[in-house]
């Protein structure tokens, strides 16, 4: 649980919030206050509970996961159902007199809308998941470290890798292995256009398209930034480039529509590998290649 996710979801607090407030309100607006003996209590506490619950389950996902899709429609589809639940609640305490099928109508409709979203969330979700534990999977010591994963793209992060490469150095008496290291060309422009939101969606679905490119014997870590580093055990350099360079294939064909107006961006990225050398340790290889990478996009490469 992460309370500071709280102010990256400000749209969705406040839609969970107008939700609670919009039930409650139409309720009081349309009706009159029952008499006490005429209330049922036992209703009130079994439609309150899923009331609460739902406002709950809200909570926790706002400070758990990083915004994005499924986040989205997890939050706008518990929404949709806190309306018709908060309305039920709040009808155990009113009468109504003229209105009572068209506030049934509105009672009823907001939950089954959603459930459809939250059943399209959970999907998402789910593949969320499968991409996430195929990472998991790839080239792992024995002992995962899952505090090791970036939450935004759920690659494991620069550390794991360092860790990773000194490993497979000091084990391994004549290096045969190769690093490569991806860069988005222009992000900082597309943040700035888009937001930092957006920015952290394309680093996800940018994340996937890695992953889909590489062997299963391949480890994909974000490196800093807009930065990836990738790892290929019993990998010479051309097939290293080769697999660089299917995968910036990939993403540059894949139209990516951050704006409501269905505008499509495309983007480029700038790779440059290495092969790991007699000596080396992790620094010094993966200095290497970023230098080769500056070098790369400052007079551009042929490949990259």
């Amino acid at each position: 649980m992460n309370l500071s996710l709280l102010a990256r979801h400000q749209r969705l607090f406040s839609l969970a919030c107008a939700s609670v407030t919009l039930s409650i309100t139409l309720s009081i607006g349309i009706g009159q206050l029952k008499p006490l003996a005429d209330i049922s209590w036992l209703d009130i506490l079994g439609e309150g509970s899923v009331s609460l619950l739902s406002l709950l389950w809200i909570f926790f996902i706002l400070v758990s996961r990083p915004p994005g899709r499924v986040t989205t429609a997890l939050v706008v589809g518990l929404s949709c159902f806190l309306f018709s639940a908060n309305l039920d609640l709040v009808d155990e305490f009113m009468f109504y007199e003229n209105s009572a099928e068209g506030l049934s109508m509105v009672e009823s409709i907001p939950a089954g809308v959603g459930m459809i979203i939250m059943s399209y969330a959970l999907y998402q979700w789910h593949l969320e998941q499968l991409i996430l534990n195929k990472q998991l999977h790839k080239r792992e010591s024995s002992l995962r470290q899952h505090h090791q994963v970036d939450f935004i793209t759920a690659l494991y992060s620069a550390e794991y890798m360092r860790s990773q490469i000194d490993s497979e150095l000091a084990n391994t008496p004549s290096p045969d292995f190769a690093v490569a290291m991806l860069d988005i060309n222009n992000f900082d422009v597309f943040n700035r256009k888009y937001g930092h939101d957006k920015g952290d969606q394309l680093l996800r679905e940018l994340s996937d398209l890695i992953l889909m490119n590489l062997r299963p014997s391949d480890l994909a870590c974000r490196y800093a930034g807009d930065r990836f580093i990738l790892f290929f055990p019993n990998t010479d350099l051309s097939t290293a480039e080769h697999i660089a360079e299917q995968i910036k294939k990939a993403i540059a064909n894949i139209a990516f529509k951050p704006a409501l107006s269905g505008e499509s961006v495309f983007h480029q990225l700038t790779f440059a590998a290495e092969t790991a050398k007699y000596g080396d340790v992790s620094e010094s290889l993966l200095q290497r290649v970023n230098r080769r990478l500056e070098n790369f996009k400052k007079n551009g490469p042929a490949h990259g």
